[in-house]
């Protein structure tokens, strides 16, 4: 990280509740929200987060939804600290350019809230599986999934994928042979929409998930809206798969890393299982070797993934206790999983 960013953000240590470094390379502090000021009944709860993003400090916030740029933080925080880091990065662009490109406004770095709020989200066009009627084709597929009812709300159903998807960003997608999806959105604390997943009901379908992030800056995970970051939570690779398991998440696509989890030590990595899987297998070793806590399957489990496991009978409360009793750490998980990938 510059050491401009790198210089605030050791002064906001000492000025900020609950900091705490978790790494330096990359750079990532965890912190109250000086924004939000987190919760005004657990004094515990920090849930702010500083990250390193393109050699730059990134702040987002779990709770309200804030995502700035360390110039735009302090300018909202702490003006006269602002006006000292204006000055130490104008001094320090005037030591590295010419002094014709010093004098030229200081570049912005943007992270944009989430461009659809609750109220405007396009979710609003389509309806969700807890409002299909009886026999709906899109309801049956996801009760012959075994996805708990209780989940229904969460998941969406749109008969055009590719129409919807233009609807808000144009030109994305070809609408030849335009055709239904499932819809799993991705919504920061306050519901408001960042991303999104969708899934096809056809097995044969070239692109059966097709993940899209209406803000790139946010991070690509399904369920941060629900999440409980202070407790035990899971870290699983699907969308759906979460939805079997008590405080979930899944990272949609992304390779295992934490950011834009909380408390990461909190969390444990439930891959799926498929110990053939290189990519899977070098997920799971990068993850021990940052320190992280890995589900390792056991021998006699053969479904591939949560839902399959569900599909062929186990109980979702039986998974969770599978994963909890083979859950490790450190040199042990290394060991383990050099078992694991020659079953």
């Amino acid at each position: 990280m510059n050491l401009i960013d790198l210089k605030y953000a050791g002064i906001l240590s000492t000025r900020t509740e609950r900091f705490v470094v978790k790494s330096n390379s990359p750079y990532r502090a965890n912190l109250r929200c000086p924004i939000c000021g987190d919760s005004k009944t657990s004094k515990s709860k920090a849930r702010g987060w500083i990250l390193e993003k393109d050699n730059s400090a990134i702040f987002y916030c779990h709770n309200c939804g804030a995502s700035l740029p360390m110039r735009k933080l302090l300018e909202r925080v702490n003006p006269a600290l602002y006006q000292e880091y204006v000055v130490d990065m104008a001094l320090e662009r005037t030591l590295t350019r010419t002094p014709r490109e010093a004098i030229k406004p200081l570049d912005k770095l943007t992270m944009k809230q989430p461009k659809f709020h609750p109220s405007s989200s396009p979710l609003r066009k389509i309806q969700k599986i807890s409002q299909l009627r009886a026999g709906h084709g899109a309801r049956d597929y996801v009760m012959r999934r075994k996805i708990p009812t209780k989940e229904h709300y969460r998941i969406y159903f749109v008969p055009k994928f590719a129409k919807w998807v233009n609807s808000m960003l144009p030109g994305k997608l070809d609408r030849e042979n335009d055709k239904p999806r499932l819809i799993l959105p991705f919504l920061d604390k306050t519901g408001r929409m960042f991303g999104f997943q969708g899934r096809s009901f056809d097995p044969k379908e070239k692109l059966r998930y097709i993940t899209i992030m209406l803000d790139d800056d946010f991070p690509k995970i399904f369920g941060i809206d629900k999440i409980d970051f202070e407790s035990k939570y899971y870290i699983v690779e699907g969308p759906i798969d979460s939805l079997f398991l008590h405080n979930c998440v899944a990272m949609a696509g992304s390779d295992g890393n934490t950011l834009g989890v909380e408390n990461p030590d909190n969390g444990v990595f439930v891959f799926d299982n498929e110990p053939r899987n290189t990519q899977i297998v070098d997920k799971m070793d990068k993850c021990l070797k940052r320190g992280h806590k890995v589900c390792i399957w056991p021998s006699n489990i053969v479904a591939n993934d949560i839902n399959d496991m569900v599909l062929s009978g186990f109980k979702a409360a039986e998974i969770q206790l599978i994963i909890d009793q083979n859950t490790y750490q450190g040199l042990q998980g290394t060991l383990e999983l050099s078992h694991w990938r020659k079953c």
